[in-house]
């Protein structure tokens, strides 16, 4: 059984996985409460990606339970590719600071959909896009806020908007119902917010009519719902790239 970590900034993911088949998923708050939640598992591989601060006792930890602990992120990234490792051929592009999350979706789509030129939308606490070539090299990207950030971002920042969810909207209608025309406070929210996000889409799929589309993320099923452009959603990308580094495996 191999371990996948997850660590986000909004939760923690731990994924269970046989090869590339995801036996289980936990989600816990905090990084301190991952080795709890697994402790009594017989574990061979840990990979343990993370967009928040190393944890060197997070790390320790892992160790004592995993006969091996992959630290996924740019530096190792890196060491692989000295090393000739077939595997990471499409991050050889990576800048300083790309994600681990990125990374780790970028390495799945090119490998899920090779020969393409990818559009790939990863929807979370950050909206990503990712642009890959059909050789496979990852070309460079685009970060703005997700769903949920931009609603608590202008919370944080009026003083007269409260901290609304955009599922009030999304649990009565699909994305399509939403009018641009806000008549109160929730449909005003949905119209610049969740349409708003539909647009950007919009005009990146316009802009590059010729890429085939991915999404993954928490939101990308409510997005897909939006485009009229035939897209391939893949929930758990970054979590089956993790689990393709843990064994090793190209397609």
């Amino acid at each position: 059984m191999n371990i996948i970590l997850d660590i986000g900034n909004t939760s923690c993911k731990i994924a269970f996985f046989e090869g590339l088949e995801q036996k289980k998923l936990l989600r816990v708050n905090n990084p301190e409460e991952i080795v709890p939640a697994i402790k009594g598992e017989e574990v061979d591989t840990v990979v343990c990606s993370s967009v928040r601060h190393r944890s060197r006792v997070l790390l320790s930890q892992l160790k004592l339970i995993a006969s091996r602990v992959i630290e996924f992120d740019l530096k190792y990234v890196r060491k692989q590719l000295e090393a000739g490792n077939p595997l990471f051929a499409p991050l050889e592009n990576m800048p300083d600071g790309m994600g681990a999350d990125r990374m780790a979706a970028i390495l799945e789509a090119s490998l899920e959909l090779p020969s393409s030129d990818i559009l790939l939308f990863d929807f979370g606490t950050a909206t990503t896009v990712e642009f890959i070539d059909a050789g496979g090299h990852y070309q460079g990207g685009t970060i703005s806020l997700g769903l949920n950030t931009r609603y608590r971002a202008l919370s944080h920042f009026t003083r007269k908007i409260p901290l609304c969810s955009p599922n009030v909207i999304l649990d009565k209608m699909s994305i399509n119902d939403i009018s641009t025309i806000g008549y109160d406070l929730d449909t005003a929210l949905a119209a610049g917010n969740i349409l708003g996000i539909k647009f950007e889409i919009e005009g990146y799929i316009a802009a590059h009519p010729q890429r085939e589309v991915v999404f993954t993320g928490g939101d990308a099923a409510v997005f897909a719902e939006g485009v009229s452009k035939k897209v391939r959603v893949i929930d758990n990308l970054v979590l089956l790239g993790l689990a393709r580094i843990a064994i090793g495996q190209t397609i």
